[in-house]
């Protein structure tokens, strides 16, 4: 059982693949329905999830960081993929470089003027539940528009990678 950091570490390493799944599965949507607003709003979402990963991550590493809107309209399917990659690099490297003694600590942001502080770890893992919540949703309005999908459960990506935790009895 994995803790502290390398919990993180490791549910990141899913989101990476979950999160490649779904760019899959929203450039599986026929060109016909690219038009339909509910393959926006898919495409929205997804952004919606890259961009919060992002400002949370300024807000952790630049001292007194204002937290940015992370809803963008009308997303663009060519840009997520470029946005999504520089993301997973930019927090592979903070994550990386974090261990359990700041993983207990809190961090400071702005929000509208206004002054927060919060625990750094109920964060961590509010964004792992954040991507899988926003995923579901994605994977709901592709379906809906014809488009192929693909579980991106955590077991089904762990029995995969570490099929030696999957043992019949």
């Amino acid at each position: 059982m994995r803790t502290g950091i390398e919990f993180y570490r490791h549910a990141f390493e899913h989101e990476i693949d979950a999160n490649h799944a779904m760019l899959k599965m929203l450039q599986s949507v026929p060109e016909n329905n690219r038009s339909d607003s509910r393959f926006q709003r898919a495409l929205d979402l997804a952004t919606h999830m890259v961009l919060c990963r992002q400002t949370f991550l300024d807000v952790f590493t630049v001292a007194s960081a204002e937290l940015q809107d992370s809803f963008e309209e009308c997303a663009n399917l060519d840009a997520l993929e470029p946005r999504m990659l520089a993301m997973e690099d930019a927090w592979r490297g903070y994550l990386s470089k974090l261990d359990d003694t700041k993983l207990d600590g809190e961090f400071e942001f702005f929000d509208n003027g206004e002054r927060w502080r919060m625990s750094l770890e109920a964060q961590l893992f509010q964004l792992v539940g954040h991507a899988a919540y926003h995923r579901g949703q994605v994977v709901l309005l592709v379906d809906s528009l014809g488009g192929e999908t693909w579980d991106t459960d955590y077991i089904g990506w762990f029995t995969q990678h570490y099929p030696e935790g999957w043992k019949s009895l």
